[in-house]
C-alpha cells in the first residue's frame, strides 16, 4: 500500500494536516513547470530508467534578451525560459567524439567524451541564438542551438583532461575565445567549427618578468573577460595576483597592486591569505572586482591598475562577484549564506540577502538589473528584487548536491534521499517527480543520516561549519552539535532527539531501534521513547565510523581497528565474535548478504574480506585478492550473488563494479554517468530496481535485471 495513504487512513484530521501542509510547501517552494518536459529521460546511460535531480548550481547566465536562463550543473545545462519557467535538459549524445589534430597534426589524440559533463563556464552569442558551455575534465566545449536545444559543435582542447577558464563570444558572434587551464588561448570560428588562432601558454616576449624570475602567466586562474571580449583578467588563487591580458595577442597589459594589507586566517596562521576565488569586470571595462582568501572584496582601476577600495563584510569562502548591468551595484555571495550588495560609488555595504540555507555559489543580474539569481547547493535557484532587496520566488528546485544516504518505501512507490546538509527530497518514482519535501533540520554539514527501510523514518546528525580558502584549497572548520535528530516521513513530524552526537547511524529493520555510532562506542536507542537501551565499547578510526544491522535485525555490526569487525547481539548488547582479518588496518565499510549467511568488509588499503557467519571463517575469492580497487560502497544484490561495488578511483568514478560472490569473478561495469562520485547504493524492496546517488546531486534509477543480465551476457566480451 502507498506509504502515504497509510497516514490518511489512520486519522481524518492527519489528512488534513497533510493536506495544508502540502499546501504550504507548495506556495512556499512551487514546482517548476519544467516537468511539462520529462527532462528525467534525457541523457540517461544504458541500463537507467531515470535520472532524478538536476545536479549542483555550477555557473549561471541570463541571454542578453532576458528570455532565457542557462543553468549549468554538476550534470548538464539546464536552459530556462523565463517566462514559463519550462527547462530543456541539455545532454550530449552519447556518440560524440572529438580529436585534437588541429592543434597536433602528426600525433593527434582521439576520445570520447562522456555524455554528461560537469559545466563550469557558459556564454550566450550576441544575438541570443547559440549557447557555448565548457566542461570540466572533458576535453571539450559545447556549442547548442537555443531554439531547439540541438548540438551544433564540439570543439576538442588540446587534450582530454583539459578545460576553459572562461567562454567568450566576439562581439559580431562570428568567433569563441576560450582560454583554457593550462594557459593557452584559442579562438575557434564559429560558423565553421575551425581553428582560427592558437597562443601558447608560454609567452616570455608577451609577459612581464615578475619578482620571482618567471614570466606571468594565467594557468588554473579564474579569469573574467570584458563585455567587448578583447580584454580578460585573471587572478591567481595562491599568491593572489591580478592580471590583465589582451584577448587577441595573449599580450600581458598589466599587473594590478594592492594598497591594503590582507588578513590571515587566525591567530595559529596569521599569514596574508591573498588567493583569488571570484573575480569580475564591470561593463564599461573600467573596474574590476575580486573575492580573496581573506574574506575580502576589493575594488580595482583598470586603467591604472591600482586598488580602490577594500570592502569587508563577508565571514566564509567568497564564490562569486558581479556587477550589476549599469555597474552601480556589486554582489557577491559566501559560503556564509549570505548574499551582499555593494554600493560601488560609495564603496560600502548596501544590503544583506539571507534565506539559502547553504552556501551560495552562483550569482548573475538579469539584463535590466533588477532582478538578482542566486544558486546554491540547498537544491533551489531564487529570484531577488535588487531594488526592494528582497526575495521575489523560488524560480526553481531539485538543484541539490551530495546525495548521502537513500531509501525506498515499502510498496516501492517513493524514494527518499538526503543531501549533505540534510535536506530531505521525496520522489514519486513511477511519475519520476519531486514531492514537497519535509520539514526537517538542515546543518551545514550533515556528519551522519540514515533512513529506516521502508522509509518511514529519518535520523541526522549535524555540525557548523565555517569554509575557508588558502592558497586555492578549500578548508573547512566544524562544530558539531550535541544531538541527533529524528523525524517521521513524509510529514516530517519530529520525534524526540538523543542526546549524542555520532558519525555514523543505522535503523534497525523493524524500526524500533536507532544505534548511533562514533570512535569509541555505539549506543543503542529505543526510536519511540529516545531511552539508551545499550551501549556497545568497540574504538573505530574517526574519518571511517561504520554500523549496520543484519537484514533479519539479530546482528548488528560495527568497524574495529587492526583488522577487527565486531558483531553484536541486539537484544542482550552482549559482542558474539569479532571478526580479525590477518591485516593492520581499520575498517572502512561493512554489508550483510540479504540472508545474514555472509558478511563483506573493506578496510583502509581497499583490502575486501568475505566471512561466513556460521564459521565466522574467511572465504577466499579472487575478489579478496584484488589489490587495486580503491573501495568507496559496497553492497549485496538482492539475490546475494553479486557484490556491487563504487570505486573511489578518480579514473573510474562513475562506475559500478559488479563480483560474482560465488566465483570472485568480474564482471563488466556499469558505466553510470554519474560525475563526482557515487555515494550511495539502494535496491527496492522488490528487488528489481537499483537507486544509484552521487555528489554530483543526482539519482540514477536502473532496472537490475537487465543491467545483470546484460552483464552476464557480456562477460566474456
Amino acid at each position: 500500500m502507498h506509504f502515504w495513504r497509510i497516514l490518511v487512513m489512520k486519522k481524518g484530521r492527519r489528512f488534513r494536516f497533510i493536506f495544508h501542509f502540502s499546501i504550504l510547501v507548495l506556495s512556499l517552494f512551487p514546482i517548476s513547470a519544467s516537468f511539462a518536459q520529462d527532462n528525467t529521460q534525457v541523457g540517461l546511460p544504458d541500463g537507467a530508467i531515470a535520472r532524478l535531480g538536476k545536479g549542483r548550481v555550477t555557473v549561471m547566465q541570463f541571454s542578453s534578451d532576458g528570455a532565457h536562463l542557462a543553468v549549468g550543473t554538476t550534470v548538464s545545462v539546464w536552459l530556462y525560459d523565463v517566462n514559463t519557467r519550462n527547462a530543456k535538459a541539455l545532454f550530449p549524445s552519447q556518440s560524440r567524439s572529438v580529436d585534437n589534430k588541429v592543434f597536433k597534426p602528426s600525433e593527434p589524440e582521439e576520445w570520447q567524451p562522456d555524455a554528461v559533463a560537469y559545466v563550469n563556464h557558459l556564454a550566450f552569442s550576441p544575438d541570443n541564438r547559440i549557447l557555448a558551455t565548457g566542461e570540466s575534465k572533458n576535453g571539450v566545449v559545447q556549442l547548442w542551438d537555443v531554439a531547439s536545444g540541438k548540438e551544433l559543435l564540439t570543439l576538442p582542447l588540446t587534450n582530454e583532461s583539459d578545460s576553459v577558464s572562461a567562454i567568450a563570444f566576439s562581439a559580431n558572434g562570428r568567433t569563441l575565445i576560450t582560454p583554457n587551464n593550462s594557459g593557452e588561448i584559442i579562438h575557434w570560428d564559429v560558423p565553421s567549427g575551425k581553428l582560427q588562432l592558437q597562443i601558447g601558454n608560454y609567452r616570455p616576449n608577451l609577459a612581464f618578468l615578475e619578482e620571482d624570475g618567471k614570466y606571468s602567466m594565467h594557468s588554473y586562474d579564474v579569469l573574467a573577460f570584458a563585455q567587448n571580449s578583447t580584454t580578460f583578467v585573471s587572478g591567481d588563487p595562491k599568491d593572489g595576483k591580478i592580471r590583465l591580458w589582451d584577448a587577441a595577442t595573449g599580450r600581458q597589459l598589466s599587473i594590478f597592486k594592492a594598497k591594503s594589507k590582507f588578513a590571515g586566517i587566525s591567530r595559529q596562521e596569521p599569514e596574508p591569505q591573498k588567493g583569488v576565488n571570484a573575480i569580475a569586470f564591470s561593463s564599461d571595462g573600467k573596474t574590476v572586482a575580486s573575492g580573496h582568501d581573506d574574506n575580502t572584496v576589493r575594488l580595482w582601476r583598470t586603467d591604472s591598475s591600482t586598488e580602490i577600495a577594500t570592502l569587508k563584510g563577508h565571514t566564509g569562502r567568497i564564490n562569486t562577484v558581479i556587477f550589476s548591468p549599469n555597474n552601480t551595484i556589486l554582489a557577491s555571495c559566501s559560503a556564509d549564506k549570505t548574499i551582499l550588495l555593494w554600493d560601488v560609488g560609495k564603496k560600502r555595504k548596501q544590503a544583506i540577502l539571507t534565506g539559502h540555507r547553504a552556501g551560495v555559489r552562483e550569482l548573475t543580474f538579469s539584463p535590466d538589473g533588477k532582478i538578482l539569481v542566486s544558486g546554491s547547493p540547498d537544491g533551489t535557484v531564487r529570484f531577488w528584487d535588487v531594488n526592494t532587496e528582497r526575495e521575489m520566488s523560488i524560480f526553481a528546485t531539485g538543484h541539490t548536491g551530495w546525495i548521502g544516504s537513500m531509501a525506498f518505501s515499502a510498496d516501492n512507490t517513493m524514494l527518499v534521499s538526503a543531501d549533505s546538509i540534510g535536506t530531505v527530497q521525496i520522489w514519486d518514482v513511477k511519475k519520476r517527480r519531486e514531492l514537497p519535501s519535509p520539514t526537517v533540520a538542515h546543518y551545514d554539514k550533515a556528519e551522519a543520516s540514515a533512513f529506516s527501510s521502508d522509509a518511514t523514518l529519518f535520523a541526522s546528525h549535524g555540525a557548523d561549519t565555517t569554509v575557508r580558502s588558502r592558497g586555492g584549497n578549500t578548508r573547512t572548520s566544524w562544530l558539531p552539535h550535541k544531538d541527533t535528530r529524528l523525524w517521521k516521513l513524509p510529514i516530517g513530524e519530529e520525534l524526540p532527539s538523543l542526546p549524542q552526537g555520532c558519525k555514523a547511524l543505522a535503523f534497525s529493520p523493524n524500526n524500533k531501534i536507532l544505534a548511533a555510532s562514533d570512535t569509541e562506542e555505539t549506543r543503542l536507542w529505543d526510536v519511540e521513547t529516545a531511552t539508551e537501551l545499550s551501549r556497545l565499547q568497540a574504538r573505530q578510526f574517526f574519518t571511517d565510523v561504520v554500523v549496520t544491522f543484519s537484514p533479519d535485525g539479530t546482528i548488528l555490526a560495527t568497524g574495529g581497528m587492526n583488522g577487527e569487525a565486531h558483531l553484536w547481539n541486539i537484544n542482550t548488547g552482549e559482542k558474539l565474535v569479532t571478526l580479525k582479518a590477518a591485516i593492520r588496518e581499520y575498517t572502512k565499510f561493512i554489508t550483510f548478504s540479504p540472508d545474514t549467511s555472509m558478511l563483506a568488509v573493506v578496510y583502509v588499503n581497499n583490502h575486501i574480506r568475505l566471512w561466513d557467519l556460521k564459521t565466522n571463517k574467511e572465504i577466499n575469492t579472487p575478489l579478496t585478492a584484488q589489490k587495486k580497487i580503491w573501495i568507496k560502497k559496497l553492497t549485496f544484490s538482492p539475490d546475494g550473488k553479486t557484490l556491487l561495488i563504487t570505486t573511489r578511483d578518480f579514473k573510474i568514478p562513475r562506475e559500478i563494479q559488479l563480483w560474482d560472490v560465488k566465483s570472485g569473478q568480474q564482471f563488466p561495469p556499469i558505466r553510470t554517468g554519474h560525475t563526482l562520485g557515487i555515494q550511495t547504493l539502494v535496491f527496492s524492496n522488490d528487488g528489481k530496481t537499483l537507486a544509484s546517488g552521487d555528489a554530483d546531486g543526482t539519482v540514477l534509477l536502473w532496472d537490475w535485471e537487465k543491467v545483470i543480465a546484460k552483464a552476464k551476457e557480456n562477460k566474456g566480451n
